[in-house]
């Protein structure tokens, strides 16, 4: 088994990230190989093993990497206002901006079933990967939660959460189909995607905040 040093490892750990990135969003998760992944980095195929027990690792490790600039993306927004409707109007708009802008996001939740790329994930990995999400969701909620005496205050961050997902996140999910609709719609200037998702942050901000 060939020997590599600590910093050895850390480059070609690094390099098989990022050339696993690029293959997947360039050609899908089922046209791309461990070996097309080894090529570049100027590794044997199984030496890749050495590193990571699988494909679908790689992905899951990216995910995790994706979660971490988005953590500080939210950080960074959310430091401009503390009134609690703000934050959560900001808070929405960093999760659209992730779910459309993001292009690994994209390919592996949106425009597949996610269980296509990481289908050999153990239930261990997909527990890690919830509570990594978890870990840079919740905290600015409890945040925002702190500030309101609206109802918001009194909910699980899982409730407000899932209200995110099954309005904002549905939405983007069925993006393409809103754009198709809004072709001929001609008195909603920018069409009805972005006429529904600027209504949508905007009431379940205003909802989840302001005290009754």
């Amino acid at each position: 088994m060939r020997k590599f040093s600590d910093e050895d490892r850390e480059r070609i750990r690094a390099e098989l990230l990022e050339t696993a990135r690029e293959l997947l969003l360039k050609y899908g998760p089922a046209k791309t190989t461990v070996k097309d992944i080894t090529e570049p980095v100027g590794i044997a195929k199984p030496t890749f093993y050495q590193f990571f027990d699988a494909k679908s690792d790689l992905y899951v490790e990216i995910f995790e990497q994706e979660l971490d600039e988005f953590a500080k993306t939210l950080q960074s927004e959310l430091e401009g206002s503390n009134d609690a409707q703000e934050r959560l109007e900001q808070f929405f708009c960093c999760y659209v901006e992730f779910g459309e802008g993001n292009e690994f996001i994209q390919e592996v939740f949106i425009k597949r079933d996610y269980q296509e790329v990481l289908g050999n994930v153990s239930s261990d990995q997909l527990t890690e990967i919830e509570r990594k999400e978890m870990e840079v969701l919740v905290p600015p909620i409890k945040d925002i939660q702190a500030r309101s005496e609206g109802p918001i205050s009194e909910m699980e961050p899982i409730t407000v959460l899932g209200l995110m997902g099954s309005s904002l996140g549905l939405l983007i999910l069925h993006k393409d189909e809103y754009d198709e609709i809004g072709a001929n719609l001609e008195e909603i200037q920018d069409g009805i995607y972005y006429h529904l998702q600027e209504e949508m942050i905007a009431t379940l901000s205003r909802g989840l905040t302001v005290e009754n």
